[in-house]
């Protein structure tokens, strides 16, 4: 796949791209296709945080041992709400706000599991927070660290992950 900068960013070394990046796209694939039974494609991937609806909600998970930074999913609403009716298919339980965000927050809790296993014996090694999950135009940034992002296309919408850190 070539490479794309996501919304005007950057592109990425193949070498950063392979050792960091590419573990937390796996992961993710993983997470959405076990939990969600959800293909997804990336579309982009820069160094750069990627463009979204401001009616999004993002799940923050920061980094507390290891590297310095924060994993974020960004999920547009109506993304965020096909996946948290895939998630509790089967669940005879009213679909309401809080349990959306519940759901994208756990969505976020898996990928980061499963990243940290895949990352376990490299030196980008860590441990995270639980979930934080808030409107995007609550989100900060955390400042004086890089971004680096990937765009994801699925069968019910796109969203964003976005890694940063001190590169």
């Amino acid at each position: 796949m070539s490479e794309l900068a996501a919304e005007g960013g950057e592109p990425i070394s193949a070498e950063m791209r392979e050792m960091l990046v590419d573990p937390f796209i796996t992961a993710t694939s993983a997470a959405l296709g076990e939990m969600a039974s959800t293909e997804v494609s990336v579309q982009a991937v820069s160094r750069g945080p990627v463009r979204h609806p401001s009616e999004s909600i993002c799940a923050e998970l920061k980094f507390i041992s290891g590297i310095e930074g924060a994993l974020v999913l960004i999920f547009p609403e109506q993304t965020a709400e096909a996946l948290a009716k895939r998630v509790l298919t089967g669940v005879s339980i009213e679909l309401s706000n809080e349990l959306i965000r519940d759901c994208a927050g756990e969505i976020g809790n898996v990928v980061a599991g499963q990243a940290k296993a895949l990352l376990s014996a490299t030196r980008y090694h860590f441990a995270f927070s639980l979930p934080r999950v808030v409107d995007f135009e609550d989100f900060q940034p955390p400042h004086a660290l890089d971004c680096l992002a990937a765009a994801f296309n699925s069968d019910v919408g796109r969203f964003a992950l976005q890694l940063y850190l001190r590169l």
